[in-house]
């Protein structure tokens, strides 16, 4: 019958030779790492077999020992991405002077999550490192292998191949009343994977009257998967001032190589002069930007002067409003109107009918007047049915 040795008893018999044995006295030269594949995909856990070569320089023979007791993987900018908690070690008796090699073979599994964080500050790599130690010198070495984030699918270098942009109500060009919400979006086709860089710019009067001057609204990252298209969408673009506007994309890597085009509009007060009546803003509390729709999610908004009535609206995407009479208005796929004395609800079974699982919808909150005009309007929020 084959007898095994328990940790307890295996680790005093190491002790045991560290005491008897003679000691050498080293330092840690360098250390080497490879990894195969060194690539991850951004729609998977990764898995890699990264190899560690440690080299000793042994000042005289005895007994040597190197280990390390953990790992981390660092984004470009030193921030942490995760850990690992695996420790690595291995004793030899060297018998003469120099330098001898240490190599161990690690099985490194690469959370999905570690590569997605990568993704979102805008990198397409990070490292793994580890940091070695002998003894008994205490000499201490780092280090490291790169992982290259692909988009998991066909892959190639990130080509722009054509812009196309408009308002979010489908049109070119915009006519709005001052503090009008307004947003575009640009609809970019590419080929390849890799990061885009981008930056969202807008020139206001009395600039435009001339030689437009842009000033950017945001700019961002966002690593582009193997597909076809993305859809970038604007913040909230600028209404307070009469006049004309032009509103650009800026692509900063990679070059697109053709001129982008350019959105017009046009903000004076010929829609607040027919409506009668400013909209303002309305504050909303909860759910939160992109949360998931359950049956128990709860909307919140602050209480408007003036209201009569509220009402939840939900949208398969988000609609520009106006104000102007004979004007056709989309009307939400599906909504709950509840009195001035409630501002918060839940949405119910009958609701919840018109949405599609796995769907994604735009929701806000409208206040309504006692003679059912709209006094206040919140932004879009998207949110998940799941």
């Amino acid at each position: 019958m084959r007898q095994t040795i328990s940790p307890n008893i295996r680790g005093f018999i190491l002790i045991l030779i560290c005491l008897l044995a003679p000691v050498a006295q080293a330092q840690i030269g360098s250390v080497g790492g490879s990894n195969l594949p060194s690539q991850v995909a951004i729609t998977s856990t990764g898995h890699s077999q990264v190899t560690w070569s440690v080299i000793e320089n042994v000042g005289n023979p005895g007994l040597t020992s190197v280990s390390s007791g953990s790992g981390v993987f660092l984004a470009p900018d030193n921030s942490l991405l995760g850990t690992v908690s695996k420790s690595l070690q291995s004793s030899r008796n060297v018998p003469v002077s120099g330098p001898t090699t240490f190599v161990f073979s690690e099985s490194l599994t690469v959370p999905q999550s570690v590569i997605r964080q990568a993704q979102k500050k805008g990198f397409s790599r990070f490292v793994y490192t580890r940091q070695f130690t002998d003894f008994p010198d205490n000499s201490t070495q780092a280090g490291v292998v790169t992982f290259s984030i692909t988009g998991g699918g066909a892959g190639g270098q990130l080509l722009i191949r054509r812009v196309e942009m408009e308002y979010d109500d489908g049109r070119i060009t915009a006519v709005v009343a001052p503090q009008s919400e307004l947003r575009a979006r640009a609809v970019v086709s590419y080929n390849g994977t890799g990061l885009l860089e981008y930056t969202w710019e807008v020139a206001s009067p009395p600039s435009t009257r001339g030689q437009p001057i842009f000033i950017p609204l945001v700019s961002r990252k966002q690593y582009l998967l193997a597909g076809d298209k993305v859809v970038l969408q604007t913040p909230r673009l600028p209404t307070g001032r009469n006049g004309d506007y032009l509103v650009r994309l800026r692509i900063a890597k990679p070059d697109p190589n053709f001129t982008l085009p350019e959105l017009r509009y046009a903000v004076n007060n010929s829609g607040q002069a027919w409506s009668g009546t400013r909209v303002i803003p309305l504050q909303v509390a909860r759910p939160a930007p992109n949360a998931v729709l359950a049956a128990d999610t709860q909307f919140a908004w602050q209480a408007v002067n003036g209201a009569s009535a509220y009402q939840l609206e939900l949208y398969t995407r988000p609609v520009r409003d106006t104000d102007l009479p004979g004007a056709t208005q989309q009307q939400p796929l599906t909504g709950v109107l509840v009195p001035a004395e409630k501002t918060r609800l839940t949405v119910g079974s009958l609701s919840r009918a018109h949405l599609l699982p796995g769907s994604a919808y735009y929701w806000r909150v409208v206040a309504l007047s006692d003679k059912g005009r709209v006094i206040a309007r919140s932004d879009f929020r998207r949110i998940q049915f799941p």
